[in-house]
């Protein structure tokens, strides 16, 4: 396919045949013997804090840098120059995925930079129509990304079979950036604590945290998170659960979470996903689907044609799309289908599931004692998937509509599906 380069600070991103040939944050390092750019300026970002520029690729004009070099005197320049690093990699029409916050002078200017640098751009696509258009959505959705210096939130309305940009929200105070500075804090406050020592009073100890905590945004954590300080032979070391960074940001995504219309269907970034907290708040208020890593890839490979264009490079917002829908009940006269989680006749079953029976008691699926996690999102009940959980004894691999009369095991018990009339 022609080569997919997103256009994104917190991973700027060059694909061949789905699989990134470049990958390095939009950050820069400026000083008197040129620039670096990426994770290797990355590296010094506590250490040399103000030769540092992590702003340029979000800011995309011509307007002057704080800190300037012989190499670069605007925002423009240091895309520019990123761009060129990644040109020996582009040998081919490029197609440009952007998030929906770029206005059209700074793709102006983007497009003539990427002229400026030699590579030729076969078409603009919006980020979150591409990575959204393989996935079966409601009438409206939204798609939620955080890069390096903000959030974005998307309304994504499919009509006509036709996926399209609708409202765009940006959220400065929730980007990646923000996160990790409000992360370092928190685990430089247990450092503290725990053993006396503050590692934001040295440049080279926080670099360490800020690494540490970096790594751990990126990366999904697991329960459990370990940081270590070194400093000469002596190595400091707190033991932390996730929780520390889940809270840490919980102000930060409940202010997300407000500009998300309750009820609504959100289509969750694989890298937005991997934030400490975020799932959970969305989870609270929405239907959130996690997209892969894969999804923006698949979905300008699927729709390449459309998107690319030879002689006049457009931005595409709108691509065919899948609407979802509640699964239809097989004919009572046939066998289940191969491989089918519901055995049962459902054809008789003209009532909506509400509550789950167990024993004696019928709990409504917002129940807080309910042992399984059920989500209703208009017609659509879901089973969510989890370890134990089972659905007319087979193992869920993946979230699974319900209807009355399903059997759901837990661990401790079972229960089976009812609707109540009212």
């Amino acid at each position: 396919m022609t080569l997919l380069l997103e256009l994104n600070d917190a991973a700027l991103t060059l694909y061949r045949d789905g699989s990134p040939v470049y990958q390095t944050p939009a950050v820069a390092l400026l000083d008197d013997r040129g620039i670096i750019f990426g994770n290797a300026a990355l590296a010094q970002a506590r250490i040399q804090p103000r030769q540092i520029n992590q702003h340029y690729l979000a800011r995309l004009n011509t307007d002057p840098l704080p800190t300037r070099s012989r190499l670069a005197k605007s925002h423009a320049d240091l895309v520019y120059l990123h761009l060129r690093e990644l040109a020996r990699h582009v040998d081919a029409p490029l197609i440009v995925a952007t998030p929906a916050v770029y206005s059209t002078d700074q793709l102006g200017i983007l497009l003539g930079i990427l002229e400026q640098a030699a590579l030729r751009v076969a078409g603009f696509v919006d980020s979150a129509v591409a990575a959204g258009s393989l996935t079966p959505v409601p009438g409206s959705a939204w798609h939620v990304d955080v890069l390096l210096q903000r959030a974005v939130l998307t309304r994504l309305d499919l009509a006509e079979g036709q996926l399209a940009r609708g409202a765009v929200e940006e959220l400065p105070d929730c980007g990646l950036a923000r996160l990790i500075d409000i992360g370092v804090d928190a685990v430089a406050g247990h450092f503290v604590r725990e053993t006396r020592f503050d590692p934001l009073h040295a440049a080279a100890a926080e670099q360490q945290l800020y690494d540490q905590v970096y790594a751990a945004m990126a990366a999904a954590p697991a329960r459990e998170l370990a940081f270590e300080i070194r400093q000469g032979a002596q190595t400091r070391r707190v033991d932390l659960q996730r929780s520390v960074l889940e809270s840490a940001g919980a102000q930060r995504f409940a202010s997300l979470a407000e500009r998300v219309p309750r009820g609504s269907h959100v289509l969750l970034s694989a890298r937005a996903a991997r934030l400490p907290g975020l799932v959970t708040t969305l989870e609270r208020i929405a239907f959130v689907e996690r997209l892969t890593d894969a999804a923006l890839v698949l979905g300008c490979d699927r729709h390449q044609g459309r998107i690319a264009s030879a002689d006049d490079p457009r931005l595409i917002t709108r691509l065919p799309g899948t609407a979802a829908t509640a699964p239809e009940a097989p004919p009572a006269t046939h066998p289940p289908a191969p491989g089918s989680t519901h055995s049962h006749d459902k054809t008789a079953h003209t009532y909506a599931a509400t509550h789950l029976l167990i024993g004696h008691r019928a709990l409504p699926f917002a129940h807080a004692d309910l042992p399984v996690t059920i989500i209703c999102h208009g017609p659509i009940t879901l089973l969510r998937a989890g370890r134990g959980v089972t659905l007319n004894g087979r193992t869920l691999e993946r979230d699974t509509s319900l209807e009355p009369g399903d059997q759901i095991g837990f661990q401790g018990g079972a229960g089976i599906v009812i609707g109540v009339e009212h």
